[in-house]
């Protein structure tokens, strides 16, 4: 099957199953930041049943570059694999089914680009937990900041407190990502 009509019926899918998953304007924004920074390394912490990782991999695959994806749920993690496989981008991505607080301090690799997506009131932890996994130009993507600032209170007063150099970009109607980039 096409691929890019492989993530229309997972989108189908997910809009009629409640699934959380980005929408496809962020995918397509998202996808332009991948292919406009020159990603080759990108670390996506919740990929839920993975519309979004099959996004970014469509991009990343041109340009061999690698994903590592990290999924908390069981389901959504034995989905998103038969998923990859049948998008046909398994090659090019690892992906764990582990609690992303644990399994950050064990990965070895550096990223250039990173996607969290999970546990909004954790976001802090999550930033703080890859900010070393970063390489020397990076990008880091925070998702829903509009919808649950709320939940993200200590990550906006960090952000604040320590002058890290962000943009908020309104995406959907009713929310956006941060962006954090490092030149």
């Amino acid at each position: 099957m096409e691929r890019q009509e492989f993530l229309k019926i997972l989108k189908k899918h997910w809009e009629e199953n409640d699934i959380p998953n980005i929408s496809l304007e962020n995918a397509v924004f998202l996808r332009g930041l991948i292919k406009t920074n020159n990603t080759k390394r990108l670390l996506e912490i919740w990929s839920a049943n993975g519309y979004s990782t099959i996004h970014f991999a469509d991009e990343l695959e041109k340009i061999w570059g690698k994903i590592t994806s990290i999924e908390f749920s069981q389901l959504a993690y034995e989905e998103a694999q038969d998923n990859f496989k049948v998008a046909g981008v398994s090659e090019i991505i690892t992906h764990y089914f582990w609690d992303a607080r644990e399994i950050l301090p064990l990965l070895d690799e550096t990223y250039d680009f990173v996607f969290i997506d999970w546990l909004k009131k954790e976001s802090l932890n999550f930033l703080k937990l890859i900010w070393d996994k970063t390489d020397s130009w990076w990008i880091i993507i925070i998702d829903d900041v509009i919808k649950f600032r709320f939940k993200m209170e200590s990550l906006y007063e960090y952000i604040e407190s320590e002058k890290i150099d962000h943009e908020i970009v309104q995406i959907d109607s009713d929310d956006g990502i941060m962006i954090i980039k490092k030149p």
